[in-house]
């Protein structure tokens, strides 16, 4: 008996270097995933709420029906968005400007719509500019699905004084957040067809990146006035 005691204890150091391996192998990986997380968005192996997957500044507050009716613009300026084949009715819209980065402005709510305050306004002839979420950390934003939209679905706006106008969709691309620094930009500010009123929508696509705080690319979508 005694003998197999002793027999037993000396096999203890083997199972202290079984654990240590596997304990440093667990934080090699650890560190590994993390890594990626932060700089290039990759997810990880399991889901831990302290590694965000969206912008965890965004308001996600539900926007009442109430809230929506008593909301108010300039006669003149988009009130309403409403994308009928997503199932989004009546949407507010924000007159937004730039931000302190240089960049557009977004809404502070998910379940809100951006209206660049420079660009044109319904009616007006010119390019209209908007922006939106598509997620945050617990719900999906307004523009969740924005890239399922394909060429001939409907937009519609309505302004501050009851007016409303339909936008028919001529392209809409996910373009990496690079290219529409360098040439995207410019291109949303055109409309897709020169001699029409254009709407062109922004929102976040692909993967959240925790090093620049941002997605790494965009949905770009442009429309025209039909009617």
């Amino acid at each position: 008996m005694a003998l197999a005691i002793r027999r037993e204890r000396r096999g203890f150091p083997w199972v202290r270097t079984i654990l240590l391996v596997l304990l440093i192998g667990l934080l090699v990986a650890t560190g590994w995933y993390t890594f990626r997380w932060y700089m290039y968005g990759d997810s990880l192996p399991i889901a831990i709420p302290a590694f965000a997957t969206a912008d965890p500044r965004v308001d996600e507050s539900e926007v009442t029906a109430t809230l929506v009716d008593q909301h108010k613009v300039a006669p003149y300026e988009p009130r309403y968005l409403s994308i009928p084949s997503l199932g989004i009715g009546s949407t507010r819209v924000f007159g937004v400007g730039i931000d302190d980065t240089g960049a557009l402005d977004t809404p502070a709510n998910i379940s809100d719509v951006a209206w660049y305050n420079k660009s044109g306004t319904p009616g007006s002839g010119g390019v209209i500019l908007m922006d939106g979420h598509n997620g945050g950390i617990t719900r999906n934003g307004v523009f969740a699905e924005l890239r399922n939209l394909k060429k001939g679905d409907i937009i519609e706006l309505e302004r501050g004084d009851g007016k409303k106008f339909r936008y028919e969709v001529r392209e809409n691309q996910s373009m990496p957040l690079e290219e529409v620094n360098a040439t995207g930009m410019k291109m949303m500010m055109e409309s897709a067809e020169s001699n029409a009123e254009g709407l062109n929508i922004i929102t976040c696509d692909g993967k959240w990146v925790p090093r620049y705080q941002q997605f790494d690319r965009r949905i770009m979508l442009r429309a025209v006035l039909v009617e």
